[in-house]
């Protein structure tokens, strides 16, 4: 099995996280990441639109937000023009042990096919709705509803190609479009108490950033509650 590292080239510091992602994950290697700002407004233009999915999403996409969408599309495709079955991704700023993730492969493995997300969170936020395995504190579960972060993930090339399918365009943040369920036919798996983690603080912080004062903060956050809400119902649609 195939994996990738996706790396932005100017991210210098995180050179040493992805050394130990190459040498932890299997047969991988580096994919170098979109970078959002030196998108041209055609390239804009061809892969994003506005408002194009139903609920709408409450916020427009910024140009590292872009770029990060079609990282994941670029190795999306780089899996279905492969031979693969399945393969790993993980973002440059993603920290797991060598132990942890020889556990997390003998946990998952056995679930695991061409339909396949399963999804390796770095924080727990996730509420399950079945257990599926588990090892330990470690658990595969089917979540109520789909979390948030493409920190890291397990991807088989039917479901990479369903969602090359349903993404172009696309209208909001990769790990939002990937939630949903309803919409993509991938109903993800999440793997609970992994051990990955973000070291993104550790050297240098995001690189997705920006700053609003608090009236801004209060309307997003307005919105952000009511379009999860939409989140939490279509969620359990499908799930029925």
């Amino acid at each position: 099995m195939q994996s990738y590292v996706l790396h932005l080239a100017r991210s210098t510091e995180r050179q040493g996280l992805v050394k130990d992602l190459l040498a932890t994950l299997p047969q991988a290697q580096v994919l170098p990441a979109v970078e959002g700002s030196a998108l041209s407004e055609a390239e804009k233009r061809d892969a994003y639109e506005d408002h194009a999915i139903e609920p709408h999403y409450p916020f427009a996409s910024k140009a590292g937000e872009l770029g990060c969408f079609l990282s994941h599309r670029k190795f999306w495709q780089a899996l279905v023009d492969s031979d693969e079955a399945m393969m790993w991704i993980a973002e440059d700023d993603v920290a797991i042990s060598q132990a942890n993730f020889k556990t997390l492969e003998g946990l998952i493995m056995p679930h695991a096919d061409t339909n396949s997300l399963i999804r390796v969170p770095i924080r727990n936020r996730e509420i399950a709705d079945r257990v599926i395995a588990q090892d330990g504190d470690m658990r595969l579960v089917r979540p109520k509803v789909i979390g948030l972060t493409t920190a890291m993930y397990l991807i088989g090339r039917d479901a990479a190609q369903r969602l090359l399918d349903v993404s172009q365009p696309f209208d909001r943040p990769v790990d939002t479009f990937m939630q949903m369920r309803w919409l993509t036919g991938v109903d993800s798996l999440t793997v609970l108490n992994s051990g990955a983690r973000s070291a993104a603080f550790e050297v240098g912080g995001s690189t997705i950033q920006s700053k609003k004062s608090v009236i801004q903060e209060a309307k997003r956050m307005f919105a952000r509650a009511r379009y999860r809400a939409h989140v939490r119902r279509l969620s359990a649609k499908a799930m029925s």
